[in-house]
């Protein structure tokens, strides 16, 4: 579904990313990890095009986005972003922030955009507050309904910034499990978190990145129990006492 090769990218001359190459299969759930400033979020950010890369291919569902000729916008309506400060209109219900993209990209009617957004609104426990202004509610409640947004939209992929850093300890929980739900349907999910039980039970593989470079990327259970880069074993130590 997504494949990477040899993917560059700097600011201001400074590198973020090197020779970045990797994989993503249909269905599956992939977990970056790694310090802050490791160049996880950039590489997401590449993914979706929101950063454009200075060097190397993108190839998603068989396409080059990285190619000019692309059209990225048309691309964007199948892959969902879900971003650590949830980027919600907050003057509008979370029903209509589910319904407008609907709408005005995707040509639903309103009728039918509604349907759809009830049902994604329920699939992550919002129906309650399907009329209810996003600012009055928690970030919890505000991530759950950017994943609804991002579901109404019938994605290919998801992709999610960790998508719990903004939220409350106690807030965590509620967001995680949507995303485990969301994992056992087979949702193809490139995920960058720093909940390292989180990524340890949902994803099928997990990728540790430092400095702008992939060190190692293996199964859960190799990383996080036999990491063979001594980069990753330092990173663990520090985070898993």
């Amino acid at each position: 579904m997504i494949e990477i090769k040899h993917l560059n990218k700097s600011f201001d001359g400074i590198n973020v990313l090197s020779d970045i190459n990797l994989h993503v299969d249909e269905k599956e759930v992939v977990c970056l990890i790694g310090a802050s400033g490791s160049g996880k979020s950039t590489l997401l950010r590449c993914v979706n095009m929101l950063e454009t890369p200075e060097g190397g291919q993108i190839i998603v569902d068989q396409e080059e986005i990285t190619d000019s000729r692309f059209n990225i916008n048309q691309y964007r309506t199948k892959v969902g972003m879900i971003f650590q400060s949830f980027n919600l209109f907050n003057h509008l219900s979370a029903l209509k922030n589910c319904t407008i993209g609907q709408t005005t990209v995707l040509k639903r009617s309103k009728k039918e955009a509604i349907a759809i957004a009830n049902e994604n609104l329920k699939k992550v426990g919002m129906e309650a507050f399907a009329n209810q202004s996003v600012k009055k509610l928690s970030g919890g409640q505000k991530q759950r309904v950017a994943i609804a947004r991002a579901l109404c939209m019938n994605p290919k992929i998801l992709l999610l910034d960790e998508p719990t850093s903004a939220l409350d300890p106690e807030m965590v929980g509620e967001v995680l499990d949507v995303i485990k739900q969301l994992a056992h349907e087979g949702l193809t999910m490139l995920i960058v978190t720093h909940e390292m039980s989180f990524a340890k039970e949902v994803a099928d593989r997990v990728i540790f990145m430092d400095q702008g470079v992939v060190c190692e990327m293996d199964t859960p259970e190799n990383i996080f129990k036999n990491p063979k880069n001594e980069r990753t074993k330092a990173f663990l130590s520090r985070i898993i006492r």
